[in-house]
């Protein structure tokens, strides 16, 4: 941050400026926010400009009839806006607040290099301005964007009145351009979503005093809730989303006030529900309002207190003037524990903290932020924990495990690896360093601490090797954390993709033809579809059955089978599957070799059964199949050779390297030593083969019953050959549940069997409605009853 000059009594400044505190900077989560929204809207402007110009302009014309009364006053509307603008830069350098004024001028260079681009896409010139103030300069309008952009850096620091008065001429302004003809419609909101956008991205990413209200409103608002504090002022660097600052108060204790303002109240939200979202963390209280949030924290700081824990001593918890909350506490104004040298600090001083952290846990009290920076010594040296408000109180196993493992990178940090485990084995105990190793991982830890260990180098799994051995056990399988991966942003740009091509061919059959279509539909035979879908599951369950030796209950697999639904929408083709039907089959008391065969049989088990069908059904179909036009090439021959020379180079290592031998064969034998054993029993048998032809049957029925509601009647076996050729070509692309594929398969075969486009094409959409759209509803709660009774 650039450096700041203390502000001095001169001229007007004074009446518009706050004075100068050098920790009233904070980033917010809001700005990206704002930041986001502006750019849509930006978007929004531009393609209102370019694709909609006789439009904006009418519209506009209307607005100059309607308000265009009074053009005197709109001009100096415009003119006081501009002018108040610029007499704030000038008093922003008289004062000397340099980073106010670098903001002020990277939100310009942001504002018209943005502008400059989207006025080039929309109109013939990189830069609209102009030498006429009253002339119409173009998209965006950059004498209101340029106010704009100063206000939303500027405000934040503006007193209360100039800041009022700033932002009513600023609208003023807007409004006056519209009335004046200077500028259109979508001229304005350019300059809006610009100049907003501009100011949030400068505040993003050097922070803002906006949400750190000054010392003296805080000294105030703690005056009239009977707490005399002195020589306040804010801390620095804060923290996102809060106000905190330090002082005296009247019998010289050193104290801590952490204000919580709407502002501070929207940042947390966001960021707890971005958690929430993005991440699988235990269960925690979480306090919404701002008087609830510190009064929790006051209350998370008494129990610590009572279960013998270190904590600051708490004065009050109140809401002050301006309906912001505040929570003070007596806190020595020290570095904390993780800007202390590494020499500095004593092992003494970290077996005490665990212990510490020992006693809290005990008392069932997750901090929820638990590192060094956390962590202050008082005069004695004693380690103190402070810094509760994410706190929760009868807190779940996992999230105290969490807890271990934050202090635990975090100390690593601070005094090396070996250090840290010795101190927490001698502090807590072996058990609670053998609890945090499945969220020694970067997904549990804060930002903070992630950022901090990445910074310093930590390498988190040689960590949780060495905790493994300090707690004399073996290293364990991370916990799931993250909810949010790569690979599920794929799938969604996927599902997009296929969406938008399954729309396409709507828009080539017509949405109206369809919708009519879709409203003479029979519900009577649409339920009975649903109906018949869902019963589906029974004989694929039996079929599950059939495919693994140990004995399985029915209605475990039956919910399995709905559950697999809702798996399948997040992991494409079988994989998905068969990862589930290991653990399921795992969980029921099959060997691991057994649950990894009964997937691979359950599968190839349907793969015959459609076959089978297929052939069966082809004497019964072939008029239908003569419509279809399929061209098939023949496979390349560099591409086979590939394939056959990467077969037996990987048979060859299979057998000749003793570690893959090892590692592979045995579990192999015992796949095939639990098909044998399958196979070999004529009930598994008929389990096995027979669901898989039950359910292909009832698929078919549904489909059946599905085309009967659009007066279509079709034979059993073309029912079943368009079922089985749909299922077939929707599994060779890897979306999940074959969005946009089935529907497409399935209208081709439809209309190659007689049915017109649109109807064909609404049989295929509520077919897929019946057996994959709406499944993964209950599937939901399927796989949610699965693992809370261990199944999964």
């Amino acid at each position: 941050m650039a450096a700041e000059m203390p502000s001095r009594p001169r001229g007007i400044g004074p009446v518009m400026l706050t004075d100068y505190e050098a920790g009233r900077r904070n980033r917010r989560a809001i700005d990206a926010v704002l930041l986001g929204v502006m750019a849509l809207l930006t978007g929004l402007a531009a393609t209102i400009a370019n694709s909609a110009p006789n439009q904006d302009q009418a519209v506009g014309q209307a607005l100059v009839t309607i308000l265009g009364w009074a053009p005197s006053m709109w001009r100096a509307a415009v003119l006081c806006a501009l002018a108040l603008a610029a007499v704030v830069l000038v008093v922003i350098t008289v004062r000397g607040r340099w980073a106010l004024l670098r903001d002020v001028a990277l939100a310009l260079v942001a504002l018209a290099g943005t502008g400059s681009v989207v006025g080039r896409i929309v109109g013939p010139d990189w830069l609209a301005v102009d030498n006429d103030l009253w002339s119409r300069w173009g998209f965006p309008e950059y004498r209101l964007a340029a106010a704009i952009a100063i206000v939303t850096v500027v405000g934040p620091e503006l007193v209360r009145p100039v800041r009022a008065l700033f932002a009513l001429l600023v609208v003023a302004a807007g409004v006056g351009q519209l009335a004046l003809a200077a500028a259109l419609p979508s001229d304005v909101l350019g300059a809006v979503a610009l100049g907003l956008g501009a100011g949030a991205l400068v505040r993003l990413v050097f922070g803002s005093a906006a949400g750190v209200p000054p010392s003296a409103d805080v000294r105030d608002s703690m005056l009239d809730v009977g707490v005399e504090l002195d020589d306040l002022r804010p801390v620095a660097p804060q923290e996102m989303g809060s106000a905190v600052y330090a002082g005296y108060d009247r019998e010289g204790h050193a104290v801590r006030v952490r204000v919580l303002g709407r502002d501070a109240q929207d940042t947390q939200r966001f960021a707890r529900r971005w958690r929430l979202l993005a991440y699988r963390d235990p269960r925690r209280s979480a306090p919404i309002g701002r008087l609830e949030q510190v009064e929790h924290e006051a209350l998370a700081i008494l129990m610590a207190a009572k279960a013998g824990v270190r904590v600051p001593e708490v004065v009050i918890a109140a809401l002050g003037r301006g309906g912001d909350a505040a929570v003070v506490t007596r806190q020595a104004d020290v570095d904390p524990l993780e800007l202390v040298s590494p020499s500095e600090v004593r092992d003494a001083t970290l077996v005490e903290l665990w212990r510490q952290v020992a006693r809290m846990h005990a008392a069932g009290i997750s901090h929820g932020r638990l590192n060094a920076s956390r962590v202050i010594l008082d005069h004695e040296g004693q380690p103190v924990i402070v810094g509760l408000a994410a706190a929760t109180l009868g807190a779940p196993q996992p999230a105290l495990d969490i807890d271990v493992a934050e202090l635990l990178v975090s100390s690593t940090v601070l005094v090396g690896p070996h250090r840290a485990l010795s101190a927490a084995v001698r502090g807590s105990g072996v058990d609670t360093v053998k609890g945090s190793l499945p969220f020694l991982q970067r997904a549990a830890l804060t930002p903070h601490t992630r950022e901090f260990a990445r910074s310093h180098e930590v390498a988190l799994e040689e960590l949780r090797t060495s905790a493994a051995e300090a707690a004399g056990t073996v290293p364990v399988e991370i916990a799931p954390m993250t909810r949010i991966r790569p690979r599920n942003l794929l799938l969604t740009a996927a599902i997009a993709v296929s969406a938008y091509l399954l729309i396409a061919q709507l828009a080539d059959i017509g949405f109206t033809t369809i919708g009519d279509y879709v409203r003479t539909a029979q519900p009577v035979w649409l339920l009975t579809g649903l109906v018949l879908a869902t019963l589906g599951f029974v004989p694929q369950a039996i079929s599950l059955r059939g495919a693994v030796a140990t004995p399985l209950p029915l209605l475990p697999c039956v919910v399995f089978e709905s559950a697999l639904k809702f798996v399948n929408l997040t992991v494409p083709g079988a994989a998905g599957t068969l990862a589930a039907t290991v653990r399921f089959v795992q969980r029921l008391g099959g060997t691991a070799a057994e649950a990894v065969a009964s997937g691979a049989v359950s599968n190839v088990a349907g793969k015959l059964v459609k076959i089978l069908l297929a052939l069966l059904m082809l004497p019964f179909v072939r008029d239908g199949l003569g419509n279809l036009h399929l061209h098939v090439g023949t496979p390349d021959s560099k591409l086979v050779s590939a394939i056959l020379t990467a077969i037996v180079f990987s048979g060859l290592v299979i057998w000749l390297v003793p570690a893959v031998n090892t590692k592979i064969i045995p579990p192999l034998r015992e796949g095939f030593a639990a098909l044998r054993v399958v196979l070999r029993d004529r009930r598994k048998r008929l389990e096995l083969f027979g669901g898989k032809l039950a359910g292909e049957l009832t698929f078919a029925l549904c489909l059946g019953a599905v085309c009967h509601a659009y007066g279509v009647g079709l034979s059993i076996a073309e029912l079943l050959a368009i079922n089985v050729a749909a299922s077939v070509l929707a599994a060779f692309i890897p979306v999940p549940g074959g969005v946009g594929a089935a529907e497409a398969t399935l209208t081709a075969l439809l209309i190659a069997f007689g049915v017109d486009d649109s109807t064909a094409f609404a049989i295929a959409i509520s077919q897929r409605l019946c057996t994959h759209y709406l499944p993964p509803i209950w599937g939901a709660f399927s796989l949610r009853w699965l693992r809370k009774r261990g199944f999964v």
